[in-house]
């Protein structure tokens, strides 16, 4: 085979990191508006991060200038490792990414997708699950960002174990496990038993004082579910 018959058989693959803002497009607290606005494109997940550190050092000199709060417009920031494919000089790029980071809106980072290095989800590190059940929290589901309080953790590497010695106890077999399960359970406000399955990577510290109204009601919403879970041995 020539090596022209073989460059159009190989394919060639790199990494690129997608940097995303989290801009905050209504301020109605505690359930916003968000969007997630790409700053570009980056060779290295470094260099990513060093964009997106002159990023919030120019827009907080911005709003200092023109008299505003930096924190109303900045949630955070999400990047993104994504591979991108070369065959035959025609470049495409994996929908799903690789690794995802979210960072806050000073660029400290606050999680990751715990994916092997296959890209599969086999649970996470204790150390790296930072809530606890009963944590008030803040995720972020599409367009919005919610408040919720946490009503399940994401699996851990033991539980990912018993569910792979025991597959019939996991009604999706393990092994099939993707970014998507490696997440929380999160109650939200409204009506009992309101909830969303956030990934961990998009769930941070509350970004406002929470009211003794507002704790109460998410508490009592987990309490009422404890109830429910605690009459229903399938539950």
């Amino acid at each position: 085979m020539t090596k022209a018959e073989l460059d159009k058989v190989i394919v060639r693959s790199f990494p690129i990191y997608e940097l995303l803002q989290i801009r905050i497009e209504g301020h109605r607290y505690p359930r916003r508006r968000i969007c997630q606005q790409r700053l570009g494109f980056f060779d290295t997940k470094e260099h990513a991060e060093e964009a997106m550190h002159s990023t919030i050092e120019f827009q907080k000199r911005l709003c200092q200038e023109r008299g505003k709060n930096y924190y109303d417009d900045c949630f955070g920031f999400f990047l993104l490792e994504q591979f991108v494919h070369n065959r035959e000089s025609t470049f495409y790029r994996n929908e799903r990414p690789q690794k995802c980071f979210s960072f806050n809106a000073d660029g400290e980072l606050n999680d990751f997708v715990a994916l092997d290095e296959f890209g599969w989800y086999r649970g996470r590190k204790k150390e790296d699950i930072h809530f606890k059940v009963g944590d008030i929290v803040e995720a972020i589901d599409g367009n919005y960002s919610d408040l919720g309080i946490v009503g399940a953790l994401p699996l851990t590497i033991d539980t990912y174990h018993q569910l792979e010695e025991d597959p019939e106890e996991c009604e999706h077999p393990s092994h099939y496990l993707d970014e998507s399960d490696d997440c929380y359970l999160v109650y939200t406000l409204g009506e009992t038993g309101s909830h969303i399955h956030p990934v961990c990577y998009t769930v941070f510290p509350p970004t406002h004082p929470i009211s003794e109204k507002i704790t109460a009601q998410l508490k009592a919403n987990l309490e009422e579910v404890e109830k429910v879970r605690a009459n229903f041995e399938f539950f």
